[in-house]
């Protein structure tokens, strides 16, 4: 039995490499001046980040049950089991969303397979997961295989983040005003990570963009785990130039198999902003 492999937009991959990974993607939206979008593409990525900039009004939304088993229906219709790999739960209220059309599905299609899986991922962490689930199934592993592998595996990666400016955390309620006045004050910049209940959260704070960055370099080179097996992935807020200055200073001191450079994509960028930079690898536990 053939199945689809299906995530959200928490996942940040655009179009494009959706495409390539023969991955359907499950819009979570975001609205600028009024305008909803549902997609991902560079275009629409620098005007989110411009937007952001100039301090316009930008919010998201989560997937609602009905978009999520619509989605998945026109697959089971078309004879195929389907997975979908969500964001994590400890971030949106997707999975939850997705949890309660599966049940419905499941009733409706009784005889078929229908798995949702919290991934307890977010970003490039969750992309990682999804490279290597679609590598399996490529490679002929059955459905159940790739859902051993996720929940076996999510665990291992790692998210390291960093944000330029504190002031979207703190728009969005992540902070408090006199957490934010003070920081921007003092030019302290967070290095956070995903928990493994997959919340995000803030482990050290340093002074300056330049050792923001090179700490997160140095985390990921004491903790990565057989590094020349693995594929980097960098992920960054309209700063590509600190992105390659990352991966630049990765290579000069560990070898992998590959590097991948994105976007962060509206949907978790809103609540970061321009300058923000995350690194995800596989490790033997989350840092």
């Amino acid at each position: 039995m053939s199945y689809v492999i299906f995530s959200d937009s928490g996942s940040d991959l655009s179009n494009s490499r959706a495409q390539e990974l023969n991955v359907k993607i499950i819009p979570l939206l975001y609205t600028i001046k009024n305008e909803t979008y549902d997609s991902i593409t560079d275009e629409l990525m620098k005007f989110t980040y411009d937007s952001l900039k100039q301090k316009e009004k930008v919010s998201t939304s989560c997937a609602n049950i009905y978009t999520i088993q619509n989605a998945l229906e026109e697959e089971l219709k078309k004879g195929n089991d389907v997975l979908y790999i969500a964001f994590s739960s400890g971030l949106s209220a997707t999975y939850a969303n997705g949890v309660e059309a599966c049940k419905n599905l499941k009733e409706l299609y009784p005889n078929r397979k229908v798995f949702i899986l919290d991934s307890l991922c977010a970003s490039g962490g969750l992309a990682l997961l999804l490279i290597n689930a679609c590598l399996l199934r490529d490679q002929g592993k059955s459905i159940d295989e790739v859902v051993s592998f996720v929940e076996e595996n999510k665990l291992r990666l790692t998210h390291l983040f960093t944000v330029d400016e504190m002031y979207y955390l703190y728009s969005g309620g992540r902070i408090t005003k006199s957490t934010y006045l003070i920081a921007r004050f003092a030019q302290i910049k967070p290095i956070m990570h995903v928990t493994d209940d997959g919340k995000l959260t803030a482990t050290d704070k340093v002074i300056g963009r330049r050792k923001s960055l090179n700490t997160i370099i140095s985390k990921t080179v004491e903790s990565i785990e057989n590094p020349e097996e693995q594929i980097i992935f960098i992920s960054h807020g309209n700063c590509l130039e600190d992105a390659e200055y990352i991966k630049r200073k990765l290579l000069e001191k560990i070898t992998v198999k590959d590097v991948i450079i994105d976007y962060i994509a509206p949907v978790i960028g809103v609540h970061s902003g321009p300058g923000t930079m995350a690194v995800f690898y596989f490790s033997k536990h989350r840092i």
